[in-house]
């Protein structure tokens, strides 16, 4: 029997485990399946070569093994009936990381035309062309740090991982001219700054690369101990990278003091009504993501992963005013 890990989520939708959602996903949120660690060594992940953590865990959502062929055809029938409308593939680094993924794309291509994203470090020009001739409509190569030093100490040579923030980018330039749909992940609360990450999702947003924010999420076994992030930090970058994505307003618009961001280059009437809509603290990344409660409890939400309104619309405007006087 070929595996693939699903996350719980995902299962319920197939019909593969029974849970009472509040949001259930939108997309189908899959990994290739090996029972050994990443040979990568980012320091939050749980799955990272010397993680004491759990295969299962990406972030707080939980990735079970499952029949790959049964996971495909009950994925072929959600898309069908309008349930799901994209797949999201994970992959690891490990010896038959190539084989696996090729060969999951291909099973879930010859069942459906569900568009596909894939998250993957960056490849060779040769493999990014047989994945597009596959037919993988979006590639994601998580950042995840916000600046180069942060990189390096959480992902790269100062977490003993095989990453290099010069090879990430260029390998997102480099995607960017074989695939039409290219993104990245950036994860807050890592110790970046304001400026560190609207800087950085706006020169990608230049260069025709989306960001989709996430939540650092703190796992038992992993080697990155801290907190979650501020929900005021992430509420104001979160309405920065609304504003540049929609382009209402450029990074170099906006004003900061020691980091923080000051004056995010909107009056206030525009401010106000792009506050009031929700829409910039809706789960970002590829279209028809919604990543419920990937990274947030119902106690403390980061992405809402549907319409925002009411009640929550307040909080949000509260968060924001009493961290930063807007």
């Amino acid at each position: 029997m070929k595996k693939v890990r699903a996350s719980l989520g995902t299962l319920a939708v197939l019909g593969m485990e029974l849970m009472i959602m509040d949001a259930p996903p939108t997309t189908a949120y899959l990994q290739i399946y090996t029972n050994e660690h990443c040979r990568a060594n980012c320091l939050f992940c749980s799955q990272a070569k010397e993680s004491k953590g759990e295969l299962k865990h990406i972030a707080r959502g939980q990735y079970m093994p499952a029949d790959l062929d049964e996971v495909v055809r009950r994925l072929g029938i959600a898309f069908e009936k309008g349930y799901l409308h994209r797949a999201c593939i994970q992959t690891a680094m490990y010896p038959g990381m190539w084989n696996d993924t090729t060969y999951l794309v291909r099973e879930i291509i010859k069942t459906c035309s569900i568009p596909i994203s894939l998250s993957v470090f960056p490849l060779e020009d040769a493999k990014y062309n047989e994945l597009n001739g596959l037919g993988v409509e979006q590639l994601v190569i998580p950042l995840d740090a916000a600046t180069p030093e942060l990189f390096d100490r959480i992902k790269g040579a100062g977490a003993g991982g095989p990453f290099t923030w010069d090879n990430h980018i260029d390998g997102l330039k480099r995607a960017v001219r074989i695939f039409t749909n290219v993104g990245t992940h950036i994860i807050i609360g890592l110790g970046e700054t304001d400026e560190d990450a609207i800087e950085l999702a706006g020169r990608f947003h230049k260069g025709g690369i989306g960001s989709a924010l996430f939540a650092y999420t703190r796992l038992p076994g992993t080697r990155w101990v801290d907190t979650e992030p501020d929900i005021g930090h992430y509420r104001r970058v979160q309405l920065a990278l609304y504003l540049i994505r929609e382009d209402l307003v450029s990074f170099e618009n906006m004003k900061f003091n020691n980091g923080i961001i000051m004056d995010f280059g909107l009056d206030g009437p525009g401010m106000e009504a792009v506050i009031s809509s929700g829409e910039a603290f809706m789960t970002t990344g590829c279209s028809h993501c919604n990543r419920p409660y990937a990274t947030e409890t119902h106690a403390m939400v980061y992405n809402y992963p549907g319409p925002v309104e009411g009640s929550e619309i307040t909080r949000i405007k509260a968060q924001l005013e009493v961290n930063n006087g807007i």
